[in-house]
């Protein structure tokens, strides 16, 4: 079962139990060849945190000694590894070397007898040069052996592979029919001879078609997907398990793996990301060594590298940068760049997944940077939440904002803000992303200006894009002053609207608004209308819901707006002040992001108390398990 601890976008941080055994993801299986093991599972387990191994059970199954052994023993023992074993079915030697001489019902009885935990259905492998019907057969038969299979499984996880080789409707047709089997575990399969090619835009649209088709509680598993370059980017679509071979066989022919690509050991004069196995020290000694040795070193290094990058991601996730991560690594080479940018055209289904704000501020590292969803969520929302009607718009570039406050805080205009990362109302200047990005002086500014344009209620526009006038001779028949323009109250409408949707400043700030500020910073803290604190201010310049404010919008916003719905088995807990778990939800508002603020309210729309969802809706409804909201304060 999967549990997320962390999320960012589609990536996260889960941890995967099967018979009392854990590994947290995302995680790299170390492949285990029974007939050669070069680093023994337990040394894997011991010194390279290694909590989950895959190996074959064709290989143990055809050969007489491991066959016996792995049915007297386990295979656990057999291995000597306490962690989670998986075990593939020979779908790939089959590819390989043709058909293999075993029922597929056979092969997955045998991983069960063995004690596997995760068995893998022998599945149809799709070759990326199959015709359409060759390759609608092999997901039609994959789906019908996964049918079967799953009869005879027994309590041993049954992983459902999700073939359909380059036909994106195929693939989802894969990844939909195997989900309809509720299995407990998702590899993407057919992808090696992708890789092998550094066919990655390919490999994007694969997964894509999958993860937007499997329910987004299942663990996700890209079958061959060995090499650390390949990992940041594959995490980021929401890959939780890779498996690899890759450690062995590249040292085997004495190349050396490291994140930003393979290296040949006898072109090496240093070496970029040292290891206690190999480093710039001790690199000629190596060289030097005879094969059998230098192979086992290499490919303790290999395997390091790779566990390695896997914890330089999930610490990227944890801190929310691993956008900024992804896009530094694509640039290793071109195919990964090339499939970034794909990834990128997936950016209205990865909105969804998108959080307002991050701990971390936004890092400009390109042009492509500006292609983020979090980018694509600031542009959305101001088109549709930042409705206000006045006569003129006046726009301006970023570094002539300062100078131009004197007009901002006098005349009642709208005034657009030209940014890197958009065109922004000065109201939302100091909300995540903008406020907190860390910009060059020189960038590829987002094109926007025109999009939002069309989106604001104004008759007259005035462009100081050219720089700010000494005087208003030009506007003066244009601008009218206004004495009383508050810019906070401006300002905390503006950011209410946009964090909660339309309408919600209106059913805020009805009476006597008080605006705290600071006295350190000057920064607003927390707003009270009527004696009744309602909100508070973030850093990030969003609001925490309090529960006076909670009422409000309760009252003001239609049922499902803003809601999470929990069932009658959880309402009296919530009511105490207990957090919302799963599988107690029965149905939320589907424009939730993650980490918003939200109502939480019964079946019969009372309202029990107010917090932040973890999670939205299309995740919510397919988790089993974990807490999915905070709740803050309750009735």
């Amino acid at each position: 079962m999967m549990e997320i601890l962390h999320r960012d976008g589609l990536a996260r941080i889960g941890r995967f139990e099967v018979n009392g055994r854990a590994v947290e993801t995302p995680a790299l299986m170390p492949v285990i060849n029974p007939n050669i093991i070069v680093i023994s599972p337990r040394e894997m387990r011991e010194r390279f945190g290694v909590h989950a191994i895959i190996t074959n059970s064709y290989i143990i199954n055809r050969d007489p000694k491991l066959r016996e052994d792995a049915l007297r023993k386990g295979i656990h023992s057999m291995l000597d590894f306490d962690g989670i074993i998986m075990t593939d079915s020979g779908t790939f030697q089959s590819h390989v070397y043709g058909e293999i001489e075993q029922n597929y019902l056979d092969i997955v009885e045998f991983q069960k007898k063995i004690g596997s935990d995760i068995a893998t259905i022998l599945d149809v492998f799709s070759e990326p040069e199959f015709t359409y019907e060759e390759a609608r057969e092999a997901v039609e038969e994959t789906y019908r052996r996964a049918g079967e299979s799953k009869r005879i499984k027994g309590e041993t996880y049954l992983g459902g592979t999700v073939q359909g080789s380059l036909y994106m409707d195929l693939r989802e047709l894969s990844a939909r029919l195997m989900n309809s089997l509720e299995l407990e575990y998702y590899p993407i399969g057919g992808v090696v001879p992708l890789l092998e090619n550094y066919r990655y835009s390919d490999i994007v649209r694969i997964v894509m078609a999958v993860k937007m088709n499997l329910d987004f509680g299942n663990p996700v598993h890209l079958f061959g997907a060995g090499h650390p370059m390949f990992f940041p980017l594959a995490v980021l679509m929401g890959i939780d398990f890779f498996d690899s071979s890759s450690y062995v066989k590249y040292a085997r022919d004495d190349r050396v793996l490291f994140p930003d690509g393979t290296r040949y050991l006898s072109d090496l004069r240093y070496v970029p990301y040292p290891t206690e196995y190999l480093n710039s020290e001790n690199l000629e000694d190596i060289k030097s060594m005879e094969r059998d040795e230098r192979f086992k070193i290499l490919a303790k290094h290999n395997l390091k590298v790779s566990m390695d990058e896997i914890e330089r991601i999930k610490a990227s996730i944890f801190e929310g940068t691993i956008w900024e991560y992804v896009e530094e690594r694509s640039r290793v080479h071109p195919a990964l760049y090339d499939a970034l940018m794909e990834f990128y055209g997936y950016s209205e289904f990865l909105e969804r997944f998108e959080s307002l704000s991050r701990k971390h501020p936004f890092y400009y590292t390109g042009i492509e940077s500006t292609l983020r969803p979090t980018i694509t969520t600031l542009e959305k929302r101001i088109l549709e939440n930042y409705r206000y009607r006045r006569n003129v718009c006046v726009v301006l570039n970023r570094k002539d904002l300062e100078r131009a406050m004197r007009y901002i805080g006098s005349y009642d205009a709208h005034f657009i803000i030209k940014t890197c990362i958009g065109s922004i109302p000065f109201e939302l200047l100091f909300i995540y992303p903008v406020f907190q990005a860390i910009l060059p002086e020189k960038c590829y500014p987002r094109e926007n200006l025109s999009t939002v344009l069309d989106s604001i209620d104004y008759d007259v526009l005035i462009s100081w894009l050219s720089g700010i006038p000494d005087d208003l001779e030009k506007e003066k028949d244009y601008l009218v002053k206004s004495d009383g323009r508050d810019l906070d109250l401006l300002r905390v409408k503006a950011v209410a609207d946009y964090q909660f949707g339309h309408g919600a400043s209106e059913a805020l700030f009805k009476g006597n608004v008080d605006i705290i500020k600071s006295k350190n910073t000057g920064m607003i803290r927390n707003i009270h209308v009527d004696g009744k604190h309602i909100l508070s201010m973030r850093n990030d310049g969003f609001f925490t819901l309090k529960l006076d404010g909670g009422i409000l919008l309760h009252k003001a916003f239609p049922f499902p707006r803003m809601r999470v719905i929990v069932t009658r088995d959880s309402e009296e807990f919530n009511r105490k002040g207990k957090n919302v778990f799963a599988r107690f939800v029965k149905d939320m508002d589907n424009s939730l992001r993650p980490y918003d603020e939200v109502l939480v309210v019964n079946e019969n729309d009372d309202l029990i108390g107010v917090g932040r969802t973890f999670f939205n809706w299309q995740e919510i409804r397919t988790l089993k398990k974990g807490m999915v909201v905070e709740i803050r304060e309750n009735l």
